[in-house]
């Protein structure tokens, strides 16, 4: 059930993305021609047609895609449905239609490129103020021993579970507690402090040797959490500037995996089904915050400057703006349709080899 529901979710991030490029094209006065709601491929079932765009279900049920017409070099003709017409159809069109994609001004094709993955960033804001506001997130108010990792916090006599209560006669408990315990040992570098833990209902009181960088040598999780939900302003500042806070750290991050700073693995759409289907086993919070970041990073990667890919395409678009010279459609298509042999090549390849097998094969 977990994994149809991750199925489910990421499906309709995709279907959110593709409704972004579809409202800002038709928006600015493009032909959008056909909307699959759901899957890619050959259409299995006709919803439809409104305001001349046919709407389908397609053979292969993941994710979705629009067409508009003029977007691609030999695109004049109408892929689905005339005004008036019958689903199937294939009319043609004036090249100089106003309404072809190559048409329309720049600014327009820059902002039906860019609809996409702006619905993403919108759609996690929107999660994440609803997860703020009507959900709340888990505020921990004492934090668990989980691992001694320092032998002389083992010959100390700390044990995982103890729940840590005072250190140095201070109270460590409530909220804050993660801070309230480093800023009472920083206090304490290199010296012996009294402290006390909660273990099966008890109170034990040891004698702990901090680090001299005040460390107790312990790794923690919290032990009594609370639940709260934050008001409505500070969720909608916390909901806007988390998804492009969380960008910039991924930019940095694969900026550090590229130049070999540090180690990485990617995952297929086979990997981030299961880490979505692992967040709902975990609960409606773990599930929403994952779903937060899964939208910001289809977003975020859309927008990459890469061929096939929406910011590849943005590019293009850069360059006509500054020169006044539009790059010749076949040229164009071609690099597309190069990087997307590209990208489903590394997709396949990520999927079996990081995915399929190390999943089955550890």
């Amino acid at each position: 059930m977990a994994t149809i529901l991750a199925i489910v979710a990421l499906s309709l991030l995709i279907i959110v993305h593709e409704f972004g490029h579809y409202i800002c094209a038709v928006a600015t006065g493009m032909k959008v021609d056909r909307f699959s709601v759901f899957g890619i491929g050959p259409v299995v079932a006709r919803l439809g047609v409104w305001r001349g765009t046919e709407f389908v279900i397609s053979a292969i049920p993941f994710g979705a895609y629009v067409h508009i017409v003029g977007m691609e070099a030999d695109d004049a003709p109408s892929l689905a449905v005339a005004e008036g017409g019958r689903p199937g159809e294939v009319p043609q069109h004036d090249p100089n239609d106003p309404t072809l994609y190559r048409n329309r001004p720049i600014w327009a094709r820059m902002l039906a490129i860019l609809g996409g993955p702006l619905a993403n960033y919108l759609t996690a804001m929107v999660l994440g103020f609803v997860a703020l506001t009507m959900i709340g997130n888990e505020v921990p108010l004492s934090m668990r021993v989980d691992n001694v990792v320092e032998p002389a916090a083992q010959t100390a006599g700390l044990l995982p579970g103890d729940e840590l209560y005072k250190i140095a006669g201070e109270d460590v408990t409530g909220r804050g507690t993660q801070d309230k315990i480093l800023a009472t040992t920083a206090a304490h570098k290199g010296e012996t402090v009294a402290m006390v833990v909660r273990r099966d209902g008890q109170e034990v009181a040891l004698d702990l040797p901090l680090t001299a960088e005040g460390k107790i040598g312990i790794q923690m999780s919290p032990g009594d959490v609370t639940r709260e939900t934050h008001p409505v302003g500070i969720a909608a500042k916390t909901a806007v500037l988390f998804p492009i806070k969380f960008s910039a750290f991924q930019l940095d991050a694969l900026g550090k995996w590229v130049t070999g700073r540090i180690e990485g693995k990617m995952s297929g759409p086979v990997g981030i089904v299961r880490e979505i289907a692992k967040s709902a086993e975990r609960g409606i919070e773990a599930f929403l915050e994952i779903a937060i970041k899964m939208s910001t990073l289809l977003g975020l990667f859309n927008l990459l400057p890469l061929p096939a890919l929406d910011g590849g395409r943005f590019v293009f678009l850069l360059w006509e703006a500054v020169t006044r010279r539009r790059v010749t459609p076949r040229i164009e298509e071609t690099v597309h349709g190069i990087g997307m042999l590209a990208l489903l090549g590394l997709i396949l390849w990520v999927t079996i080899r990081n995915d399929l097998f190390s999943h089955l094969f550890g």
